[in-house]
């Protein structure tokens, strides 16, 4: 099988229902919101390409500089290289959804197209972006942000960079993870206090790399269904829409 089509299916192997049935649990009970870590989430190969792919803080991107952070991203996804182009896209796919609307317990998940806020980000030698919460309301999509996935791919990371991802409650640091290569980290970013404060030690032409995708539903939260409307069905009560699920996690079980 080549790149791309490795890539394109990449999300059709069963192993990703069983990953969102296996961690539906533990991401529903993490603290101090709901959160997941999975390493190796990606096939080694797939991975490394990636990687290669990955833009390097150019005169193509977009950099943040002020007292809140300092990195470069890319969110143009035209200008990506081939492998991450079509990852971009795999991201957004039907299946990528149902894995994340598995494991996070959300329904109707909708991806940005736009890339707003996300795309590949880049952080090299004291770049750092301080402790927040994301935006919560996409004025394109006219939806509200539910959920983030984070994929890190910088090889050979070394715990000295620093660099971790700290999650944080009101006022307290909870729980530090590390961007090692390969790592996927997802949560709800509903009151999600996070960043990566400390600016980074590493050695220049290093960069912490970390490809961003953010998630929407037409609701605030599971309990808002108050719109206007004619026939409106909760997710379990459509047929459709729960044979979909239904299917999904079934294959996490073979």
């Amino acid at each position: 099988m080549d790149s791309f089509e490795e890539i394109l299916s990449l999300f059709d192997n069963p192993q990703y229902a069983k990953i969102a049935v296996d961690n539906s649990l533990a991401y529903s009970l993490a603290k101090p919101f709901l959160h997941i870590s999975i390493d190796d989430f990606l096939p080694e190969k797939v991975a490394r390409l990636l990687y290669l792919d990955f833009p390097v803080p150019d005169i193509s991107c977009r950099f943040h500089n002020n007292q809140n952070t300092s990195r470069a991203f890319q969110d143009n996804t035209s200008l990506f290289k081939s492998n991450l182009r079509l990852f971009s896209s795999v991201t957004a796919s039907r299946e990528f959804i149902l894995f994340l609307e598995r494991l996070t317990g959300i329904d109707c998940l909708v991806p940005d197209p736009y890339m707003i806020g996300g795309g590949a980000m880049m952080s090299g030698r004291g770049n750092f972006l301080k402790i927040h919460q994301d935006f919560n309301w996409h004025h394109k999509l006219q939806l509200h942000r539910r959920v983030n996935a984070l994929f890190y791919l910088s090889p050979d990371w070394k715990e000295e960079y620093g660099g971790e991802l700290e999650l944080w409650d009101d006022s307290n640091l909870v729980k530090k993870i590390s961007p090692v290569f390969n790592r996927l980290v997802v949560f709800n970013t509903s009151d999600a206090n996070h960043g990566q404060p400390h600016k980074l030690d590493i050695p220049d032409g290093v960069y912490r790399r970390v490809f961003s995708a953010f998630y929407y539903t037409a609701r605030a939260n599971d309990d808002v269904w108050k719109d206007p409307h004619f026939t409106k069905y909760l997710p379990e009560n459509s047929e459709y829409g729960s044979k979909l699920s239904q299917d999904f996690s079934e294959k996490g079980t073979y």
